[in-house]
């Protein structure tokens, strides 16, 4: 998320922990339901953020990048996963991964709800247009515009733009992201095996990619255009108020 505003840290990374935690529960629950108990016996089939959450990549890395560039990238404690107990390892495998990134989208569908609902019974503060002749006309908010000024606003929208975000970012095709899991599941046998040993190098290839090869631009194009689509569907439900 890019911001000059200091306000908005506030609800930025209160969002950003659910939805970190939100997502990693997701992995720990697909995990167990597909025939693995490593997770939830390790008691990350939770929402709790104490859980999921990585002091360097939870935390200190997002904060530094936020305040030093305006923008962050912040992870949760990767889900442990043995996938000895899956039936169809690496299609299972693609399956879990997948989870976290699905569960991002599902959330930022659910903030969008309530946002949608916020607007309709006035809780969301939206600005004026003088009329003259007649009623004021209220103006809907646009994600376009940045984060309200008021919290509750402020708040639904990170947590729209945040879980679109991440959703996108886990995607990307690259290791150790959820994305490359969709890379190995279509490889052939024999290549397996070197594509998900680059997940040694981790955080190191993400960070490479979004600055060394500029990756971080087309990433942020992609959730403008998203969020762009989002917005015009959270406007025409804006306009369909069944209390105005």
């Amino acid at each position: 998320m890019l911001t000059d505003d200091l306000f908005a840290a506030i609800p930025f990374f209160a969002v950003l922990l659910l939805s970190l935690s939100w997502h990693e529960a997701a992995h720990a629950w697909v995990a167990d339901k597909l025939g693995d108990p490593t997770a939830r016996q390790l008691g990350r089939v939770t929402l709790n953020p104490i859980k999921h959450l990585d002091p360097f990549l939870s935390f200190i890395l997002p904060l530094v990048l936020f305040f030093s560039f305006g923008f962050a990238i912040a992870g949760g404690k990767p889900v442990p996963v043995d996938i000895r107990y899956f039936k169809r390892t690496t299609r299972d495998f693609m399956l879990v991964a997948l989870a976290g990134p699905g569960s991002n989208i599902l959330l930022s569908l659910l903030f969008g709800v309530v946002y949608v609902g916020c607007y309709w019974s006035g809780l969301v503060e939206t600005g004026m247009i003088e009329n003259p002749g007649g009623t004021d006309i209220r103006m809907a908010p646009s994600l376009l515009e940045g984060p309200p000024r008021q919290l509750l606003g402020a708040i639904l929208w990170a947590g729209i733009f945040l879980n679109i975000a991440l959703a996108m970012f886990n995607l990307i095709p690259v290791p150790p992201l959820d994305g490359s899991r969709v890379i190995g599941w279509l490889l052939p046998r024999f290549a397996k095996r070197t594509w998900y040993s680059f997940d040694r190098a981790g955080v190191l290839i993400v960070l490479l990619v979004v600055f060394v090869f500029d990756g971080f631009a087309v990433f942020w194009g992609l959730i403008q255009d998203v969020i762009a689509v989002y917005d015009r569907g959270l406007l025409w439900l804006f306009d369909k108020n069944p209390f105005a």
